[in-house]
């Protein structure tokens, strides 16, 4: 996410645009940050500033709903939302992953190229985004698990199609922008998705029950798409990035090598969330996969930190790496994965002790046993940690190995709940994530090591090579 048409471009650039002695293109054209730091802590700035608001609108959300719906009908709204993720991230063919990468590598280096990148992308995602939501109103009926409450579940369902698709045509924007580092606008979006995500959530639960929550979802996302498809037009204009449609077909080895198998991979895992979160309903109903929901939301505080510093992150890296600064990317990625797995920890050793009244929050119906609090929160640590790691696996040639790593993931969690969920309940599902998080974290810190004496051998050859010349 490399055709060097940067002195070309810098050539058309008015005259009159100060040089202040560190290249006209990047300096005053970008308006990005000169050092690493600083790009960082602005990047990490904005994400949190935005996120905070964003995702405590979201919390507060999925309280709202879970007091408007109770804990039963709560239980099928985490269904709803589990089938419409699975279908989303086969819908979305990894084009947001696709674009943040190829964006931020060609950006600088040759606009041209990254605007038919965009210009790809965005096609494939309305034809995909089309497809699966016609798929889903399709298969409704069929994809809900159990008797109780089927004609509503299945109108739940066939609605969720609406949020299907807006959040498919959105994934390459969000991909994009981030790829840009225009995280001030991405801040600005997500405070104004947060707010009116709880606003309409609360009116149509209120209004119209598990249909209306649902409806609200869509909506949402149609605002979300909308907010994103206007701040990307500013920041390609801003940057001389032309999306265009001529010559995409060219760029389609970009899907076989990033998007292809992000897909593939994302499908294998959801599909086994998907599953998983089933059969937790099979055996303790949805009154038990709505306990489970209500403490998964304790994980999403855990990965909300990380989840900031790496969506900064992972394009710095692999810009960073397309300009071969070998040095920086080796001190950024270890910096990120230390400080990322050391946050991860801290919050969830707070919310592990802080665990029971966040749940009160819910309701009196949910409280949760202390070993299901510990262990999701143990395996959100330790998805933190294997999340940056894999920064070393995306900022590669391939995300083949992902497939791999992502198909060890699913075997685990499958296997452990099988072997565990009648004995142990809506507990197992926590161990089953705690027990697939681990193998990632093995095999994703084995791939970054690789990575890394890769890195380590190319920047002892070039270094050979200076002093040779010399």
């Amino acid at each position: 996410m490399l055709n060097d048409t940067s002195t070309l471009r810098a050539a058309v650039i008015p005259a009159a645009a100060p040089d202040r002695g560190f290249g006209r293109f990047v300096t005053v054209r970008t308006g990005i940050p000169r050092s690493t730091s600083e790009r960082l802590l602005r990047g990490v700035g904005w994400n949190a500033a935005g996120c905070i608001i964003g995702q405590s609108a979201s919390f507060a959300g999925s309280v709202v709903v879970a007091r408007c719906l109770g804990k039963e009908v709560f239980g099928q709204f985490a269904l709803v939302q589990t089938t419409v993720a699975a279908f989303s991230t086969l819908a979305s063919l990894g084009l947001g992953t696709t674009a943040m990468k190829f964006v931020s590598e060609y950006r600088t280096r040759d606009p041209e190229k990254a605007g038919i990148i965009l210009g790809l992308s965005s096609l494939v995602a309305f034809v995909a985004a089309a497809l699966f939501s016609a798929a889903l109103v399709l298969c409704a009926r069929w994809l809900v698990v159990g008797s109780a409450g089927t004609p509503v579940l299945a109108a739940a369902m066939r609605l969720s199609a609406l949020y299907l698709f807006f959040i498919t045509v959105n994934g390459y924007q969000m991909g994009a922008l981030s790829g840009l580092e225009a995280f001030r606008g991405i801040a600005s979006i997500n405070v104004a998705y947060g707010l009116a995500t709880l606003v309409l959530t609360w009116a149509a639960s209120q209004w119209f029950g598990l249909c209306g929550a649902t409806l609200a979802q869509g909506l949402s996302a149609a605002l979300l798409w909308v907010l994103y498809h206007y701040t990307l037009k500013a920041e390609c204009r801003r940057r001389n990035i032309v999306v265009t449609y001529r010559g995409v077909w060219n760029e389609r080895s970009a899907l076989y090598r990033f998007s292809v198998p992000t897909t593939t991979a994302w499908m294998i895992s959801s599909l086994a969330v998907w599953w998983s979160n089933a059969a937790l309903a099979r055996a303790s109903g949805y009154a038990g996969l709505a306990v489970f929901s209500a403490v998964n939301n304790m994980r999403l505080m855990v990965l909300f930190m990380p989840l900031i510093i790496g969506r900064v992150t992972a394009p710095l890296l692999n810009n960073m790496l397309a300009a071969g600064d070998l040095w920086g990317y080796r001190k950024t990625f270890c910096g990120s994965v230390a400080l990322n797995g050391s946050t991860a920890i801290l919050a969830a050793t707070v919310l592990a002790l802080a665990g029971r009244y966040v749940l009160h929050l819910f309701g009196k119906g949910f409280a949760g046993s202390s070993a299901l609090i510990l262990l999701l929160l143990g395996a959100a640590a330790l998805e933190v940690i294997a999340s940056s790691l894999y920064q070393a696996v995306f900022a590669g040639s391939s995300l083949w190995r992902q497939v791999v790593i992502n198909g060890v993931w699913t075997v685990v969690l499958v296997a452990t709940l099988q072997l565990t969920v009648s004995r142990h309940g809506v507990s197992a599902l926590a161990l089953a994530y705690l027990a697939a998080w681990s193998s990632s974290v093995i095999l994703y810190g084995a791939e970054a090591w690789r990575r890394l004496k890769q890195l380590e051998f190319r920047r002892s050859q070039a270094l050979e090579r200076t002093l040779c010349n010399r």
